[in-house]
């Protein structure tokens, strides 16, 4: 673990801009042996505004940017003259992550961050660069969070960020295009599936939505499902010798005959473009995609759709459903005891149940907190409630169950199997070498 620790302390990533120094905060040597000078100072250091530096990724076209960002306007007016929270605007996925990454290797973390990686966590815990939150998430505040999301984000017993947003993914299905090509049925199977792919593409319509690019995004997804399919509720603790995930490997590779002459190389705009424009009918993303649906999509497009859980596999495994944290809040370690409770004071802020309500209704996320399900207002995202709840069993999607590596290794592997470079047993010998 040390020699992992070790290499992520070196890595420099290209373009990344100043963080380190943002989380901790040094005492203030004295420079007078005068005592009223020296009282003066201690009495403007009590009564400066602490302010906590956080860069951000819900901003933009993100559907949890409006409603968020208000969030963060209120914090700052309640606690105006006390705390602060500056946002530093991150449009880039995948930048950001590599941002965060580069500045506590090299630094210190940022006062705040958001992370979808647990893996990324435990190295930075390891480092001794996040703040302890196992106590304050202990206290009253853990009687807002589902199940056993605050136990389940332990590391070594303890703490080091808060389970926020919920990854949790349905299969999204165009009623309009699969009623039009004759399918009056939502597939439950594989070979269902397959079926009705055919159908679609004697029309003239992309089934389904496959990318490689970036962290292959929404193609993982297929491929997560597909695991689940293929090897049930304990597929990733058997590792990637499983034959489920050879398995899955083939799925993919008849599943990019099912999509879009772009799909090599596409990205997710592309990949959006198809489904939000009614050019592909099958589509894979989680609930929070459902607010940019509802704006961006052609109109009746959001009307249209039908949400349905994980296939089966030769009768096996069907009605599973993919989630996972999909973003952690943590906070770089704090020598300040001032700034400590301004991190606390902003992470119970943010977990109000009323404000969480009103962020999942507004984006169409989903949350740890424990919101009341009958004040859901999109339909939409109270059936993928009904439907997670239903489901006989849940697994993280693939890039939150294995190493970053891995992970990382995904979208290059998926394209040379595509492609034809590579067979379905290269695939997973190419995922096994990044271990």
């Amino acid at each position: 673990m040390k020699k992992r620790i070790l290499a992520m302390m070196a890595v420099i990533a290209l373009g990344v801009s100043s963080l380190s120094g943002c989380g901790n905060s040094g005492e203030k040597e004295a420079t007078t042996t005068d005592t009223k000078e020296a009282t003066t100072d201690e009495a403007a250091s009590t009564d400066e505004v602490i302010t906590l530096n956080f860069p951000c990724i819900w901003v933009g076209t993100d559907s949890k940017a409006a409603v968020f960002g208000k969030m963060v306007e209120g914090f700052n007016q309640e606690f105006a003259g006390k705390y602060q929270v500056v946002i530093e605007e991150q449009t880039d996925y995948d930048f950001y992550r590599d941002k965060i990454r580069t500045s506590i290797s090299t630094g210190a973390a940022p006062d705040i961050f958001t992370s979808d990686s647990m893996e990324d966590l435990k190295l930075y815990a390891e480092s001794g660069k996040l703040m302890d939150l196992t106590e304050f998430l202990g206290g009253d505040v853990a009687s807002r969070f589902t199940g056993t999301t605050i136990e389940d984000s332990k590391i070594n017993g303890a703490n080091f960020a808060m389970p926020y947003e919920m990854a949790v993914v349905p299969i999204m299905f165009n009623k309009k295009l699969l009623n039009d090509a004759g399918i009056t049925a939502i597939p439950t199977s594989y070979d269902e599936l397959w079926t009705a792919c055919d159908a679609l593409k004697a029309k003239g319509v992309f089934p389904t939505t496959q990318m490689t690019n970036d962290n292959a995004w929404t193609s993982m997804l297929w491929y997560s499902y597909a695991v689940a399919a293929c090897g049930g509720a304990d597929a990733y603790s058997k590792g990637l010798e499983d034959p489920a995930f050879l398995q899955a490997a083939e799925i993919m590779q008849k599943m990019f005959t099912y999509t879009s002459s772009d799909a090599v190389g596409a990205d997710a705009s592309v990949v959006n473009g198809h489904f939000f424009n009614e050019r592909a009918a099958i589509y894979v993303n989680g609930s929070w995609i459902l607010g940019r649906i509802k704006t961006e999509g052609v109109e009746g497009l959001y009307d249209n759709l039908e949400l349905s859980p994980g296939l089966s596999k030769d009768g096996q495994n069907g009605g599973a459903y993919v989630n996972a944290v999909q973003a952690y809040f943590a906070a770089g370690k704090q020598d300040d005891p001032k700034k400590q409770e301004a991190v606390k004071a902003f992470f119970e802020y943010i977990t109000n149940q009323d404000r969480v309500l009103e962020l999942a209704n507004s984006s169409g996320s989903l949350f740890a907190i424990d919101i009341d399900a009958t004040k859901i207002e999109n339909t939409l995202q109270a059936t993928i409630v009904a439907q997670s709840q239903a489901a006989p069993f849940m697994v993280p999607y693939f890039q939150a169950s294995v190493p970053t590596a891995v992970a990382n290794a995904f979208p290059s592997a998926l394209e040379a199997l595509v492609l034809g470079d590579i067979t379905p047993e290269g695939f997973i010998e190419q995922l096994q070498a990044a271990q």
